[in-house]
């Protein structure tokens, strides 16, 4: 009976915030259209939620925006460039700041829904590849894609409480794929260092190799890859297969 009684006082006190982020959620979206990678699938996403703040909760409550700007923090792991995903408008800075009481509706907004659209992007570039000829930006975001949509698999990773696994679960689960993305975590991290002068042309090429996969991975297309990793070394072909 306690905890019914603690559970209703939780939500009539989050009631007032909710109301009042309904009446700058869909403002915002409107507003910053053309800045959103996918306009439609982040209407989507906030619709489903009663146009609701889903990440800028006061620091006391338990939210997901931690592990999604962990997600962002590790783009280069993935071979993804961090300016797909809004570096300036996301930082931690800003995340304390919409967490105060003291922000502003418009500002938590704003924040709210650049976050839902950067980890909306992560996921379907992770999925479908950032320039998938086969899967464009617009098709992707569109109402009647049927194969996978981004603001689905960002709704069922916030309802079960598992964000960065289900996010990290689209992408392609091949042998080649897995192999370039674990020497891709190791040039772009673990060997990071002051004397460590990285490959850049190594990171570039594997990049490359892992958009093929997710393209491979969602056409069934025969695309022929010009390096893969065998036993943590990179092997490189001098010719196209």
């Amino acid at each position: 009976m306690k905890t019914l009684f603690r559970l209703l006082v939780f939500a009539i006190t989050l009631l007032p915030v909710q109301l009042n982020a309904q009446n700058f959620i869909g403002a915002t979206i409107k507003q910053n259209r053309a800045k959103l990678h996918y306009p439609l699938s982040v209407e989507r996403f906030y619709k489903q939620e009663g146009y609701r703040f889903m990440w800028v909760l006061k620091d006391t409550l338990k939210t997901p925006a931690w592990d999604a700007m962990l997600l962002l923090d590790c783009i280069l792991q993935y071979g993804l460039n961090p300016v797909d995903y809004h570096p300036q408008e996301l930082t931690y800075e800003l995340l304390h700041k919409v967490q105060e009481i003291k922000a502003s509706s418009s500002d938590k907004a704003y924040f709210d829904v650049i976050l839902t659209d950067a980890i909306i992007t992560l996921i379907n570039n992770l999925h479908y590849g950032k320039f998938n000829p086969d899967f464009s930006l617009n098709k992707v975001d569109a109402e009647d894609i049927t194969q996978f949509k981004g603001d689905k698999i960002l709704l069922d990773a916030l309802e079960i409480n598992n964000l960065m696994n289900a996010v990290l679960r689209t992408q392609p689960q091949s042998e080649a794929y897995i192999n370039l993305q674990r020497h891709m975590t190791l040039l772009t991290t673990k060997y990071s260092g002051i004397n460590y002068v990285k490959p850049e042309s190594d990171i570039n090429k594997i990049a490359v190799n892992m958009e093929w996969l997710r393209w491979i991975n969602t056409t069934g297309k025969t695309i022929p890859l010009t390096c893969i990793v065998s036993e943590g070394i990179i092997i490189h072909f001098r010719h196209i297969r």
